[in-house]
């Protein structure tokens, strides 16, 4: 204390010469100490007054530029917090980020979305059996508890949520009863959206009649060996239907017609126990989609406004598919190996209205013949064994092809903006380079295409089309645009995910080449590129980037080199 009585005491004698001493004496307080004589500090409270009300009158005047700090996270609106809540995967994590600000509390009490998941609740245990069965047993134990609690808290109190989703890693019979609870008080709580997953090698879990009777459940999904209650199956409002892994639904699929009217989503994947799928009459049923559900032989579909189909066959396994009650069919994905050229014509001649047609590792189609005015994407993907294919679609906009050769002998595609072929591996053959001439020729080149050609390793960038020579280049890919912006999309996963070392950019023009030159240069720049992630993206892993411009009679080289990637 004597360094402060000394400038105490210059300061009552008058000693305003710096502007140190008049801070330290303005905001200077001190406590008597006991023996010892008391100062008086009367003298330093008209500085104290001078200095407030030069204080107040600045802030009156707008003289004070002093930048005020404004918590902006508790100004957020309510439903984008609710926004935030529902990107976190960790329900743990929602419950963090009420510390940010005491507005978010009250936001998280209102939030009537419910998430709970065990595998967020694990334990690491040893390598020994004895110690895997205690960590379950502790991890069990951890998960009931959150849930207990977040039910007693705040699932009570609400008269009726969102979305109640529970996952369960670990099914016994403890968990089995106490999960019945759970669902039955969310069903009470009138929910709209409701996920069951059971992750478990024990025996099936059967969901609770009282699940699926409810007037409130607009979205069920069930995952896992879930077996459901069929003795009274009432969703009335119920729009989308998800079934993964379920065992046991012939049932469940026949009395969707009386019990679901509303239905606009349905989608199977991966379940068993069902040969015939007979999908009645629903006027609001929009897509359907059947992935790879073993011993499925049939399926009829006689919904009047279907719009989408996806079907994923079991390998080599055989299913008659009858579509003719889908005259409004727009959307159709097949990956089916065992399809027959006969087979895809019928489709196509009871579903006059496509617009998108993916047909996927269909290796029993040999010649392909599509004629449609109305198709605007067609993807033909690992078809390997198609010799001869004619398409006259004049209003395509996208084609995607994969395969090994290029089996095209007429094509009518004067509309197409986006094209992208992949050949799985390096290509040097003629026979293909003659054959993506020949393509080439089919399209409008006055429209101003521009050409990728890459492999893993190089990257081959074209904006005038006529100058392409792929005589003298191998490339696994193709991509053929007409936005430069979709070129620097297919850069940067390029990028991402064949780490290539070496770009080449043949451009007669300065727009491309700007965008490449600021996605690749000047790639640091921004400050908050990645920041809130652990693993970085590719633009921080290349070293010593170097642009070379080259330049010829007729052509602009721009070589982009790194050495990259670098270790971080």
């Amino acid at each position: 204390m004597f360094w402060k009585r000394i400038a105490l005491h210059q300061l009552l004698e008058g000693d305003h010469s710096t502007k140190k001493s008049r801070i330290v004496g303005a905001n200077l307080k001190l406590k008597p100490s006991r023996g010892k004589r008391k100062l008086d500090c009367s003298r330093v409270e008209p500085n104290n007054d001078r200095a407030g009300k030069k204080r107040r009158m600045s802030e009156n005047s707008g003289t004070n530029d002093r930048p005020r700090e404004v918590d902006r996270i508790s100004e957020l609106p309510e439903p984008i917090v609710h926004h935030i809540f529902a990107h976190l995967r960790c329900p743990k994590d929602v419950v963090r980020t009420c510390i940010w600000s005491k507005k978010w509390k009250n936001m998280f009490d209102s939030y009537l979305t419910f998430d709970f998941d065990e595998r967020c609740f694990s334990v690491r245990g040893g390598e020994r059996k004895h110690n895997r069965l205690r960590s379950r047993q502790v991890q069990e134990r951890k998960f009931k508890s959150y849930v207990e609690k977040s039910i007693a808290t705040r699932l009570a109190p609400a008269t009726c949520i969102d979305k109640f989703r529970l996952y369960v890693s670990n099914l016994n019979y403890q968990l089995e009863f106490s999960m019945e609870r759970w669902i039955h008080l969310a069903v009470e709580k009138n929910v709209k959206v409701l996920e069951i997953h059971v992750n478990s090698e024990e025996s099936g879990y059967r969901l609770p009649c009282d699940g699926l009777v409810s007037k409130a459940i607009t979205f069920l999904k069930l995952s896992g060996s879930v077996i459901p209650c069929l003795s009274s199956l009432q969703l009335c409002n119920l729009r989308e239907l998800s079934l993964k892994s379920v065992i046991g639904i012939a049932l469940l699929i026949k009395k969707l017609g009386q019990s679901c009217p509303l239905l606009e989503d349905l989608r199977l994947v991966y379940c068993t126990g069902l040969s015939s799928l007979t999908i009645p009459s629903l006027a609001k049923l929009r897509r359907v989609e059947v992935h790879e559900c073993a011993g499925l032989i049939h399926i009829e579909i006689m919904a009047p406004n279907l719009e989408t189909f996806w079907y994923h066959a079991k390998k080599h396994q055989y299913c008659d598919i009858n579509l003719k009650g889908c005259e409004t069919l727009k959307n159709l994905t097949l990956r089916d190996c065992r399809m027959t050229d006969t087979k895809f014509q019928s489709y196509m001649s009871k579903c006059p209205l496509i617009e998108n047609l993916v047909l996927q590792e269909c290796s029993k189609v040999k010649r392909l013949t599509i004629l449609s005015a109305k198709l605007k994407s067609l993807a033909l993907l690992k078809c390997t064994k198609m010799q001869e294919v004619d398409i006259d679609a004049p209003n395509l906009y996208s084609f995607q092809f994969s395969s090994h050769r290029m089996p095209f002998s007429s094509m009518n595609v004067l509309g197409l903006c986006e094209v992208k072929f992949s050949f799985g591996h390096i290509v040097k053959s003629p026979q293909i380079i003659d054959e993506c001439k020949k393509f080439f020729g089919n399209i409008n080149r006055s429209k101003g295409f521009k050409l990728v050609v890459h492999t893993k390793q190089i990257m081959q960038i074209y904006e005038d089309l006529k100058e392409a020579d792929l005589v003298q280049n191998s490339f696994s890919k193709l991509d053929l645009t007409l936005s430069s912006s979709t070129v620097v999309k297919i850069v940067d996963k390029w990028l991402l995910e064949s780490h290539g070392r070496s770009l080449t950019l043949i451009s007669p023009g300065s727009e491309l080449v700007k965008l490449i030159r600021m996605m690749i240069v000047n790639r640091e720049d921004d400050p908050y590129c990645c920041s809130f992630y652990s693993k970085k993206c590719w633009r921080h892993y290349l070293a010593n980037v170097q642009m070379v411009v080259s330049k010829s009679a007729r052509k602009t080289f721009y070589f982009f080199k790194w050495k990259g990637p670098r270790s971080m």
